[in-house]
């Protein structure tokens, strides 16, 4: 959690989890599983700012693609309706910018996990 809010932490738009949940309608649950996906929705490098040739920062909001395939099957999950499993689906959303509350080379976050992670 620690790392996600680092990445997090300059922009002016706060960070999101969101969480969707598919059940079958008539409640037999026999397999459960999650489907989980980075939401990056911009990603400017932070202070290591992406720049140069074939840097392609306009291109810099695709680092979501894996939110994007969260909810297409979670589309494709309610429009299909398997029976026996319940279906989560969680997005980690939020944008990589630059301002005075942004973390700095050098400082050093702690993962949910306990690990430690220099930036």
């Amino acid at each position: 959690m620690g790392s996600y809010l680092g990445v997090a932490a300059a922009s002016a738009n706060p960070p999101h989890f969101i969480h969707l949940c598919y059940k079958p309608t008539d409640g037999n649950i026999k397999r459960k599983l999650a489907i989980v996906g980075k939401g990056l929705t911009f990603d400017s490098g932070g202070y290591n700012i992406k720049t140069g040739p074939g840097c392609s920062i306009e291109l810099m909001k695709f680092d979501m693609g894996g939110s994007a395939a969260v909810f297409g099957a979670a589309k494709a999950l309610g429009q299909i309706k398997p029976p026996g499993v319940e279906v989560h689906f969680i997005v980690a959303a939020c944008e990589n910018m630059i301002s005075g509350t942004d973390m700095r080379t050098g400082d050093i976050v702690t993962a949910s996990n306990g690990k430690t992670i220099e930036v």
